[in-house]
């Protein structure tokens, strides 16, 4: 299983670019277009934060001072932790999305 939290954010890019039908080929530095940055840009997270009903909440008591992103649904629940807001969403994300990158 791939930990998303050590991964770079280009590559959790690509990823989620690839599961939502995006083609990461055309993007910067490949085809000269900019990319997507769903880690940073919230115009392009949103979307997958609604869709997917992605929660993000800050925890009063927090010395890490990270975000805490939750999907539940039923077929499971998944957290992602970062101190990026959107960065936590996309990890989420990612998790919940692991049977199909594994073929599932």
């Amino acid at each position: 299983m791939i930990d998303w939290s050590e991964e770079h954010d280009s590559d959790i890019n690509r990823t989620i670019a690839e599961l939502t039908g995006e083609n990461p080929d055309k993007w910067y530095p490949y085809g000269g277009m900019k990319g997507k940055d769903y880690c940073n840009n919230p115009a392009d997270a949103w979307p997958i934060i609604c869709n997917y009903r992605i929660n993000l909440r800050f925890p009063t008591d927090n010395p890490g001072q990270q975000w805490v992103a939750c999907i539940t649904n039923p077929t499971g629940e998944w957290l992602a932790y970062n101190t990026c807001p959107l960065r936590a969403a996309m990890e989420c994300f990612l998790l919940s999305q692991m049977p199909m990158l594994q073929g599932a």
